[in-house]
């Protein structure tokens, strides 16, 4: 199965893109820094959302689980070997999780991974460059 990591499991992380992950056959590790919500993802590795309107319906989404955001070693082990990351933390967290995500595509780099898509979904004009500016000051010369 393809493996999707998901900064933020709030609203957006949870209720929407992890949604899409599932359905698109990927199993998805959130990182979070909510303890509560890291062993409650892991505990139960599924949960429900609903989708209203129109065709309401109730859906599950499975295959998840989550690490704790303060294990760097872990969140970078699990980026190293991802197939897709995505981030939905505010604008304001970009610059707090840019120093793992360098980290992890060093790592990935080191075991010779090839490129990586992040996928930014802040409410930020031009998001992707911000973040591509954060993560570039992290990494060796060697990795860009």
């Amino acid at each position: 199965m393809k493996q999707a990591v998901q900064f933020g499991a709030g609203n957006i992380g949870r209720g929407f893109i992890a949604q899409l992950f599932c359905e698109s056959d990927f199993a998805t590790t959130f990182v979070d820094v909510n303890a509560d919500l890291v062993s409650a993802l892991n505990s139960r590795q599924a949960y429900p959302i609903n989708i209203v309107g129109e065709g309401a319906e109730q859906v599950q989404v499975t295959n998840v689980n989550a690490i704790n955001g303060n294990d760097v070693d872990l969140v970078s082990a699990s980026i190293a070997s991802a197939d897709i990351v995505s981030t939905a933390v505010g604008a304001g967290v970009l610059k707090h999780i840019a120093p793992v995500i360098a980290k992890g595509l060093t790592r990935r780099f080191e075991n010779g991974g090839g490129p990586l898509n992040i996928l930014i979904c802040e409410n930020l004009h031009g998001g992707s460059d911000y973040l591509r500016q954060l993560v570039t000051q992290h990494l060796d010369i060697s990795v860009r």
